[in-house]
C-alpha cells in the first residue's frame, strides 16, 4: 500500500500495537491485536480501542480516514512479519460488509504485496489462490521464503 500511514506504537513481543486516528473532528485510538491460534497462524483483529482498553471490532467510526487507516494495518502487518516470518496471519471482517472491504483492498494491493506475501482466501473451511472475484470468508496472509 503506497499510502501515507499513521505513526504507532508496538507491545515488547509485537502482538499489540496502538496508533490514534485523526479527524478535524475528533481522535480516536486504533488497536491491533495478534492472537495466536495455532501452532503458526495468528488472527489479526482490529478496532477501536475502548474506555477499558478493550478492542472493539464491532464499532463504525467513520472518521474520514478510512485509507490512512488501513495503511497504517498493513504497515503493522509488515511489522509482525519482520518479528514472526515463518508465521501466518488470519483475518476476516467482524461484518459481511467489512469481508468484502477487506477483499478489495487485497485486490487492489495484490499486484504490490505478491513479491512478499502469499495471500489465500478461505471459503468452506479450505484455503485457496487469492481471486478478486471470490467473496471469501477469511483470508491467510504469509510471507514469502
Amino acid at each position: 500500500m503506497k499510502e501515507k500511514f499513521y505513526p504507532f506504537e508496538a507491545s515488547e513481543d509485537y502482538l499489540f500495537f496502538w496508533f490514534e486516528s485523526q479527524s478535524e473532528q475528533r481522535k480516536i485510538v486504533k488497536m491491533v491485536e495478534l492472537t495466536k491460534v495455532a501452532e503458526n497462524i495468528y488472527n489479526l483483529a482490529f478496532g477501536d480501542m475502548d474506555e477499558k482498553g478493550v478492542l472493539d471490532d464491532l464499532v463504525v467510526s467513520n472518521n474520514g480516514d478510512m485509507r490512512k487507516t488501513l495503511a497504517t494495518v498493513v504497515q503493522v502487518i509488515v511489522t509482525f512479519f519482520g518479528a514472526y516470518p515463518d508465521k501466518q496471519l488470519y483475518f476476516t471482517g467482524s461484518s459481511p460488509a467489512r469481508t468484502r472491504l477487506y477483499r478489495v483492498i487485497l485486490s487492489r494491493e495484490a499486484e504490490n504485496w505478491n513479491e512478499v506475501f502469499d495471500i489465500t482466501g478461505i471459503l468452506g473451511g479450505e484455503t485457496f489462490p487469492f481471486q478478486n472475484s471470490i467473496a471469501y470468508e477469511g483470508f491467510m496472509i504469509s510471507r514469502k521464503t
